[in-house]
């Protein structure tokens, strides 16, 4: 599939480097656009993928393209452009299919949230459920997405808290592994290594749950001995308000 990246930013360079590197596409076959030309040259010949001085242009070579401009860009950047019927996976932050769907002009719209793991294979797209795709289009998004995310379909009401999750928590995720790893090195493990038991276990633990669906609380209890060292570990995050502050920290988003 020949896909086209309106923007060539952070966000869509992680789903080119996702895509990429799980060989769901090849660079021969992204086309790019983005404001200052002779910048996206180079971001381009290092990628491989090609520099096209419209959005236009991006468009007419694409069979899928990615809308990754600023949300203060979107009008003037859509403006006059042709979607030309294609798929159009927009990550434009704040910008739902309601307001959307009125700039992108015959496109096949997809309102989405992507995290930055996506960049080695392991993201979360949220998708909004609004969509005006045809479940044909929806299949080959999917095809697309798939081997490089986990895809949720969420209603638009949901999609700020399914945002904090996903994309918000991995920043906490990682004062987790950054905490640990000093904890470790307290202890006298090197820095290096302590980090990556930390991020490992973190992979390890998502994976079992998605793999076998248990209830978190089952399966802290599994590793948690009667007497035993790791519920004393529980005990003393418990008295901390380990996860009351979880709770509050989406809450100072959300609120």
């Amino acid at each position: 599939m020949k896909i086209g990246m309106i923007g060539f930013g952070n966000m869509a360079q992680a789903i080119y480097r996702g895509l990429e590197g799980k060989s769901v596409v090849k660079a021969d076959d992204v086309y790019v656009c983005a404001a200052h030309y002779d910048t996206l040259r180079q971001r381009a010949e290092r990628y491989g993928v090609h520099a096209c001085e419209s959005a236009q242009d991006v468009i007419d070579h694409s069979e899928l393209v990615v809308l990754a401009v600023k949300p203060y860009q979107v009008d003037d950047v859509c403006a006059g452009l042709d979607f030309k019927g294609r798929i159009v996976v927009s990550v434009v932050a704040g910008k739902p299919f309601a307001t959307l769907c009125e700039i992108v002009k015959n496109g096949a719209l997809l309102c989405t949230i992507p995290n930055t793991p996506i960049a080695v294979g392991q993201g979360i797209v949220l998708v909004e459920s609004n969509t005006n795709c045809t479940g044909e289009q929806w299949k080959r998004f999917e095809q697309l997405f798939a081997p490089i995310s986990l895809i949720e379909r969420i209603e638009p009401e949901h999609m700020s808290i399914a945002m904090v999750l996903a994309s918000c928590a991995p920043a906490f995720t990682e004062m987790y592994v950054e905490a640990l790893g000093d904890a470790g090195v307290k202890y006298g493990l090197k820095r290096q290594s302590a980090y990556a038991l930390a991020a490992k276990m973190i992979e390890g633990v998502g994976a079992l749950y998605l793999a076998e669906q248990d209830h978190p609380g089952a399966m802290k209890d599994a590793v948690c001995s009667p007497g035993g060292t790791t519920i004393k570990g529980v005990c003393a995050l418990e008295q901390g308000g380990f996860r009351g502050t979880v709770i509050a920290a989406v809450d100072a988003i959300e609120q």
